[in-house]
């Protein structure tokens, strides 16, 4: 947010037994996203950013208001922060469905169906860019951090420790306040120093004058991107099929189901001179059956060819061709 980036995320931990008994009549007019109807209801959600650490200072806390758009549909919320966009409450939603149900659930389905890490191939070459990150840096940061936390331990002490004072009021020499006074003063000059350093360092070294060294090298993706395409080449088939499938069969959460049962049901194969026949054995159930039938031969009206010339057929049958 100080960056005043725009977001939108699902509130995790919601009220939900709230959520449950808003009132049907808050809710504003329908919007459709993904050929579903949603209505929602605009709130103000308070929040508080603490930094993180014993001796984080209380003042330091950041408190800010996010907006919340609560679906009636799905019971649940969406937290905003929209960077002075004035953006409107279904559009906040829309944007958080259209995530949702475009990008998560098909990536989702990929990684579970498709081999979607698989990297056919590697081709390597020199890599332009041969620095890395300083790693005197993080040494430094290292120091920093250790006496950042000696510091804080030293505050601590001197906070529970009175000054020793003479009958006279002056300061009592050798005391233990005095002695921390002393360590507080050394570790500050020397994380300044250490600051000081850290700052004239670059952020990234070039290797290529190390000894022993060996060049990074870039990877060609060509195959992985050829790979990909053909990929996302299956999962458009993939939903034309199942397109064709709601004609025939009525279960929206079943069609994705029936449509692999259909692809993995064992059959026959015959060639001839003019065409391959391919004949699958038939679902059990009647309605699944029906569905297989119809787009057996939905898939047969394409008219299509295999490489070689002859024609296809796809059908469904009890017994070998």
């Amino acid at each position: 947010m100080a960056q005043h980036t725009p977001f939108v995320t699902w509130e995790k931990h919601a009220d939900r037994p709230r959520l449950a008994t808003l009132d049907a009549d808050a809710f504003g007019e329908g919007f459709r996203v993904n050929a579903t109807e949603y209505r929602v209801l605009e709130e103000t959600k308070a929040c508080c950013h603490r930094p993180e650490g014993e001796d984080a200072p209380t003042s330091a806390e950041h408190r800010f208001d996010l907006r919340r758009v609560v679906l009636w549909n799905l019971r649940t919320a969406v937290l905003c922060f929209d960077a002075g966009l004035a953006l409107d409450a279904p559009i906040i939603a829309t944007a958080m469905l259209s995530r949702w149900g475009a990008s998560e659930n098909t990536f989702k389905h990929l990684l579970e169906r498709h081999p979607y890490h698989y990297h056919p191939g590697f081709g390597l070459a020199e890599s332009a860019k041969q620095d890395i990150a300083n790693p005197a840096i993080k040494e430094l940061e290292r120091q920093m951090q250790a006496g950042k936390t000696r510091l804080a331990r030293l505050y601590k002490q001197q906070a529970r420790c009175q000054p020793n004072i003479k009958q006279d009021g002056t300061p009592r020499a050798n005391s233990k306040h005095q002695r921390l006074g002393e360590d507080i003063a050394r570790g500050e000059a020397e994380l300044r120093t250490v600051q000081e350093a850290k700052a004239k360092l670059p952020e990234r070294v070039d290797v290529t004058g190390l000894s022993d060294y060996r060049s990074f090298e870039a990877i060609d993706n060509e195959g992985k991107n050829l790979f990909d395409f053909v990929t996302a080449s299956v999962w458009n088939a993939r939903r034309q099929l199942i397109d064709w499938l709601e004609e025939d069969y009525a279960k929206d959460s079943d069609r994705v189901d029936l449509l692999y049962a259909i692809l993995h049901c064992h059959g026959w194969v015959r060639s001839d001179e003019q065409m391959v026949v391919v004949r699958l054995e038939p679902l059990q159930q009647p309605a699944r059956r029906y569905a297989q039938e119809h787009l057996c031969r939905k898939l047969t009206g394409l008219a299509a060819k295999i490489p070689g010339g002859k024609w296809l057929r796809i059908e469904v049958g009890d017994s070998p061709l």
